[in-house]
């Protein structure tokens, strides 16, 4: 039976391509992995197979994974390529190996738990990739503390091929961010936009994180209400770029550093420093690219904040 708090899935068996694997209690383990199809396309027009997909998550793994760690997850599938069919996928399917840990979660429309995938190692995530997982969405919470999010997120949703708009906001963001104290990171968001990330504490209930998310939002559009918005339908915005707080809602999502977008050009969510918004192209980053591309500084800021202490929600954001 898959791990789990309170859900289990059932047993399947994998054959050939071992892969190492960290369990989250700290134990190295070895599990089998097999890539089933790995001939077949999944971004055609590049010729991404799905062995060298899987072969680009083993790459990213390291970098990725404190990213998921102990967090639900969400996957965009797309068992025929990014050219098929692609759906939202919350549940783990009962056909997962028995040593898939999941998190049961109450569906919030339904009378029923959902069995959210937790992917603490590199077997799980060579697992999803073979699944055709093209997308990874982890919750800003973990399992153990499920009512206390752990990241505050922003996300800058620029008018259709305007990134320079998005970088403009993202340096007001951070602006603002700086004045508040706050320590933050960016990344591309894999599309045309980007996304300001705080790590923070777990002090606060997610209903208070939207409260902040949506009054850093406030605060920033009222320094440049030409540039910025908060409203949610297109028609509305005027050509201004749209900053999303609900990104920080009870179930939302936010698509993890390094994941794939189930796009043509198999573009990915890469991480940057702010001093390299005006010069870069979100083009720049993707499947083929990414894995030579890890010693960039971005990266590596990331990585350093995951030894970084979280930082409290300033109380200007929360009253």
């Amino acid at each position: 039976m898959a791990s789990s708090d309170t859900l289990a899935t059932s047993g399947f068996e994998t054959t050939s391509h071992r892969r190492r694997s960290f369990a989250s209690e700290g134990d190295t383990v070895t599990r089998p992995v097999e890539v089933t199809n790995p001939d077949k396309l999944l971004w055609t027009a590049l010729e991404i197979t799905k062995r060298r997909y899987v072969d680009y998550l083993d790459a990213v793994g390291d970098r990725m994974l404190p990213w998921l760690r102990e967090r639900p997850l969400s996957l965009v599938r797309a068992p025929d390529g990014v050219g098929g069919e692609r759906y939202y996928q919350k549940d783990t399917p009962r056909y997962a190996p028995s040593w898939i840990r999941t998190v049961a979660i109450p569906a919030p429309s339904a009378k029923r738990e959902v069995a959210y995938t937790v992917c603490n190692d590199a077997s799980t995530l060579a697992w999803l990739g073979n699944q055709a997982a093209l997308e990874f969405h982890p919750a800003p919470v973990r399992r153990d503390r499920l009512e206390r999010p752990d990241q505050l997120t922003v996300d800058i949703d620029p008018p259709d091929d305007a990134f320079d708009a998005a970088v403009e906001v993202a340096l007001l963001v951070l602006e603002v961010t700086d004045d508040l104290g706050l320590t933050t990171l960016v990344k591309t968001s894999g599309g045309k936009g980007l996304h300001v990330v705080m790590p923070i504490r777990r002090h606060v209930s997610p209903e208070e994180l939207r409260h902040a998310a949506t009054r850093l939002t406030q605060i920033v559009e009222e320094r440049r209400p030409d540039l910025v918005t908060a409203e949610f339908r297109k028609a509305a915005r005027g050509g201004r770029v749209m900053l999303d707080p609900s990104r920080n809602s009870i179930g939302a999502t936010v698509v993890a550093p390094y994941s794939p977008r189930a796009r043509d050009d198999a573009t990915v969510s890469f991480p940057v420093l702010p001093e390299e918004l005006r010069s870069i192209d979100p083009g720049d980053f993707s499947v083929l690219t990414v894995p030579n591309l890890l010693d960039r500084p971005g990266p590596g800021r990331w990585a350093a904040a995951e030894a970084e202490p979280s930082q409290r929600v300033p109380r200007t954001l929360l009253t």
